[in-house]
C-alpha cells in the first residue's frame, strides 16, 4: 500500500511517501521538509506532485494528515487539499491529531514511564495543549497559560519532557525542546497514523468524513 502524508497545519510544509506493507518496516520513497510560513497555499500541491514523482507512482492507495489544532488557515488548506484528492483519486483519507503526531513524531523513543507536555502557540493568549502518560494522550485543550500553570502545581501533570512552538512559555523550564518542522520523524508518525486508521471504521475513512478540528472555531468567531 502506498501512503501519502502531508502537513501544513504549523509554519512548514511536510510531505511524505510511503510504502506500507504488513509485518515489515515502511519503506520511505520520498520526504520533503521545509519551513515556509504562509507560503503553503501555492507551494503544497506542488511539493505533493514531485514527492510523487520522485517516489515514481501516479497516486496513493491512501493520505494520512494532520487535522488540527494549529493554525486556521494551515488546517484549512490541509484538509480541503487531503478532501480533494482523496475525492479525486477515490482513495481513502484518514486524519490524526495533530499534536498527538507531534509527539510521536518528537518523542517516539521516549523511555517507558516518562511524560510530555506540548504546548503549541495558539495566538490570543492560549496554547493547544496536550499531556502524553503511560497510560496515553489526554485529550487537546485550548488553554489559557495560568490553567496548565494550575495542573502543573496541583501535580496533575508531571512531564519529564517540555516542548513546545512559538516563544518558550514562561511556565516552562528553559531546557525545553522546540518542535520545529526539521526535528519531527515522520517516519514514527505516519507508522503511528497508520496503525490508528487500521483501528478506525473503514465507512468513515471518505472524503467527506475528514473534518477540520479548530477546537477553538474559526476566527469569525472571535471576532
Amino acid at each position: 500500500m502506498k501512503v501519502l502524508y502531508f502537513d501544513t497545519t504549523q509554519d512548514w510544509i511536510q510531505v511524505l511517501v510511503a510504502e506500507y506493507k504488513e509485518n515489515t518496516h515502511l519503506e520511505i520513497l520520498s520526504e520533503q521538509t521545509e519551513t515556509t510560513p504562509k507560503e503553503s497555499s501555492y507551494k503544497l500541491v506542488e511539493y505533493i506532485r514531485l514527492g510523487l514523482e520522485k517516489a515514481k507512482i501516479q497516486k496513493p492507495d491512501l493520505i494520512i494528515t494532520p487535522n488540527g489544532p494549529g493554525s486556521f488557515t494551515g488546517i484549512r488548506i490541509t484538509v480541503t487539499t487531503a478532501r480533494d484528492l482523496a475525492q479525486l483519486w477515490k482513495i481513502p483519507v484518514f486524519g490524526v491529531d495533530s499534536l498527538e503526531a507531534y509527539l510521536v513524531g518528537i518523542g517516539g523513543n521516549r523511555v517507558d514511564g516518562e511524560t510530555s507536555l506540548l504546548c503549541l502557540d495558539g495566538k490570543q493568549g492560549k496554547y493547544y495543549t496536550k499531556f502524553a502518560s503511560k497510560s496515553g494522550f489526554s485529550e487537546s485543550f485550548d488553554m489559557k497559560p495560568e490553567s496548565i500553570e494550575s495542573k502543573l502545581k496541583t501535580n496533575e501533570w508531571t512531564p519529564n519532557n517540555w516542548y513546545y512552538t512559538g516563544n518558550l512559555p514562561k511556565f516552562y523550564p528553559n531546557t525545553a525542546i522546540k518542535i520545529e518542522a526539521t526535528n519531527l520523524n515522520l517516519s514514527s508518525i505516519l507508522q503511528y497514523s497508520l496503525n490508528q486508521y487500521f483501528k478506525s471504521e473503514t465507512n468513515k475513512n471518505d472524503y467527506l468524513s475528514l473534518l477540520p478540528n479548530y477546537i477553538r472555531g474559526t476566527y469569525v468567531d472571535h471576532k
